[in-house]
């Protein structure tokens, strides 16, 4: 062994002399190319010895008996093995998870792909395994090759699929600066290589379906993790899909062509005609991202009475309900029966269940999130209209909760089948049905008070599973914990035995959650990754005031709700919120409200509108069987009782 060292040394040092020699002018040119090979024979042999299998590290979260990656930082270049293994876990945890950037049957030999494309995946996928530090020295070498085919002019459509890549796996890490940076650059290459228009898909071109692939995985991205403000960002509106409005005289008027088609999705689908479930989950990926939009016109107070049949919440049910009329047979709830499925046939047919799981979760969140009450309770402290009880209210509540409630249900078929999502939306949607079972852990009712302090503890165990891996989720999670605390006012809650009668919600948390607000000053912050320089970074900052601020969730006890036919149905029990109020003094409490705050007993949303027509809201969520199959004759009031809450409507899509 101390042989083979010295010789390697002296031929080192052969070939630094020989180096200079060319850097002087004083060696031959035929004499380089020689250099250069004995150069490369001496990297791949120290690469080879160098390359030693490490002891593993503990990791929460791995893929079962993860060999090891067979590098190290002074290596050139992974190996093969490394990157067939990190082309495993990709397929297993991200290919259309959300991303469908390619398929590598389309590339055949794995050594043919582009450095700065391997680079990403195994960036992507480091997390996965027990070989998380390289991460970022791959992401770091695939950034450095992009911006060297940027400056020498020879973008390659995998150059931009490496973009889309790091985008998500910087959205992972809670790095939206950096993500937002690559998807921005990505959309910008479209856009010079005409992808975003129709014309640039032409049949014979036989990377269209991969560019396809690539322009709508952006897309997908950019509805989840984009950024919803400024005056640089783009309205959701440009990117409405065209299918699903066209019959109905909706079709987006456009200065431009049409958008690009939609990728060819056979997967799951009965007709020729049918549109495959990932290109579905673009339809209401674009409903999600109106609902963002509308979170952040809340936060702003620019919100318009949701009952106008031009507010913002009236044109998102009716694009939903558009879509939904239209989502195909085949990808139904009720057909595909999910809960019926075997472990094992989800987890080889993951390419649609995710996507199915991403389908029924998004479609669930957009009513929650709709039907927030925290938001209303906002938006009535700056518009008086808000505060007058109306159906809207006992409406909204009963949607709410009703589709918190199958989101939790989602998740416990996701711990019956032991499916593994990686897509930190779904920790997202897991962290806001959180914030309802929480804000209805104090209602009057018994039951309901049971069933979401049970529910806000499944949310809170699915959101901690995306932990291990996820920085962005373990802030959500933080969040969470944090705004918990608050609300129990103790920072060791006993959920057994807690009982509240009323809660207080922090609002700055709150809004972090519904806004999916990856920063938080005592997190660490993301090493080496980020984008911008300090003298740069507009992190928003909040006063002391704010971080304290809170709401005081006041249930009125009412075990039952009796509703009176004879006033429309509008005559049900109304919660109070108690806010804080300035003390005459001028001196602010750390829960000051502001000014144009309405009265401190202001309406807000009924807590104790129960849906008394679905009585599985109470029932053991264990047998996943069909709702249909529950018996309803026993609790249903008749038809009519209570507007807008028909017997058969259970809510699924």
């Amino acid at each position: 062994m101390n042989r083979a060292n010295e010789f390697q040394k002296d031929r080192l040092a052969e070939l630094e002399e020989k180096v200079n020699l060319i850097l002087t002018g004083s060696i031959p040119t035929r004499g380089r190319d020689s250099v250069l090979e004995d150069a490369k024979e001496l990297t791949e042999a120290r690469f080879t010895q160098d390359s030693q299998p490490r002891d593993r590290r503990d990791s929460s979260y791995s893929d079962p008996s993860p060999p090891n990656f067979a590098f190290d930082d002074t290596s050139p270049q992974p190996s093969s093995l490394a990157v067939a293994r990190a082309v495993d876990l990709y397929m297993k945890y991200c290919h259309r998870q959300p991303v469908w950037c390619f398929n590598f049957e389309e590339h055949g030999d794995l050594e043919s792909l582009p450095e700065e494309l391997i680079c990403s995946i195994l960036a992507l996928t480091a997390r996965f395994s027990h070989e998380g530090e390289h991460g970022q020295h791959h992401a770091d070498t695939a950034k450095s090759l992009i911006m060297l085919r940027i400056a020498n002019g020879s973008v390659e459509l995998s150059t931009i699929e490496a973009l889309c890549l790091l985008a998500y796996s910087s959205f992972i890490d809670g790095d939206m600066h950096l993500g937002r940076f690559h998807l921005g650059l990505a959309f910008q290459l479209c856009r010079s290589a005409l992808l975003d228009t129709e014309s640039a898909y032409a049949p014979a071109d036989p990377q269209t379906e991969r560019k396809k692939r690539l322009f709508w995985s952006l897309q997908l991205l950019e509805q989840s993790y984009g950024r919803q403000t400024g005056l640089l960002s783009i309205p959701s509106e440009i990117w409405r899909p065209a299918d699903y409005f066209s019959r109905n005289g909706r079709e987006p008027q456009r200065d431009t062509e049409k958008p690009p088609p939609l990728p060819r999705d056979t997967m799951g689908c009965a007709t020729p005609d049918d549109t495959g479930i990932w290109s579905m989950t673009i339809h209401f990926g674009w409903v999600w991202s109106k609902v963002r939009t509308y979170v952040s016109d809340c936060a702003n107070n620019r919100l318009r009475e949701p009952w106008r049949h031009e507010s913002m919440y009236s044109m998102v049910l009716s694009d939903l309900t558009e879509i939904e009329n239209q989502t195909p047979l085949c990808h139904r709830y009720d057909h595909v029966r999910f809960y019926d499925r075997q472990p094992d046939e989800v987890i080889v047919n993951r390419a649609y269940w995710v996507p199915w799981l991403k389908l029924q979760f998004m479609y669930h969140a957009i009513l929650t999130v709709l039907n927030h009450p925290f938001l209303y309770i906002m938006a009535s402290r700056h518009n008086p209209n808000l505060a007058i009880p109306n159906s809207f209210w006992r409406r909204s509540s009963e949607l709410v909760l009703l589709h918190a409630t199958w989101i939790v249900r989602m998740i416990d078929m996701l711990s019956d089948k032991d499916v593994r999502l990686t897509d930190p939306f779904f920790a997202h949607v897991a962290a806001i049905a959180a914030t309802v079972q929480l804000y209805y852990c104090c209602a009057g009712d018994p039951r309901l008070k049971y069933k979401s302090r049970a529910d806000l503890a499944r949310c809170r165990v699915f959101l901690r599973s995306f932990v291990p891996f996820s920085r962005a989720c373990a802030l959500l999670n933080r969040s969470l914990d944090r705004m918990t605390r608050i609300a129990a006012g103790t920072e060791n809650v006993d959920y057994d035995s807690w009982v509240p009668s009323k809660i207080h919600l922090n609002i700055p948390l709150m809004w972090d959650i519904l806004q999916f607000t990856c920063s938080d000053d005592s997190y660490p912050a993301v090493p080496s990754g980020s984008l911008l320089h300090s003298s740069l970074s507009a992190s928003a900052t909040r006063n002391d005031a704010e971080e304290s601020s809170t709401l005081e969730i006041i249930v009125t006890a009412s075990p039952e709700v009796t509703v009176n036919t004879a006033d429309g149905g509008q005559g049900v029990p109304m919660p109070l919120y108690r806010a804080p109020n300035s003390s005459k003094d001028g001196d602010t409490s750390p829960a000051t409200a502001p000014r144009s705050m309405p009265p401190s007993d202001a309406v807000v949303a009924p807590i104790d509108s129960l849906m008394l027509n679905t009585p599985w809201l109470w029932a053991d969520p264990a047998p996943f069987g069909d709702v249909d199959d529950l018996d309803y004759s026993t609790s249903a009031p008749a038809v009519g009782d209570i507007e807008g809450s028909a017997w058969w409507n259970l809510g699924n899509l």
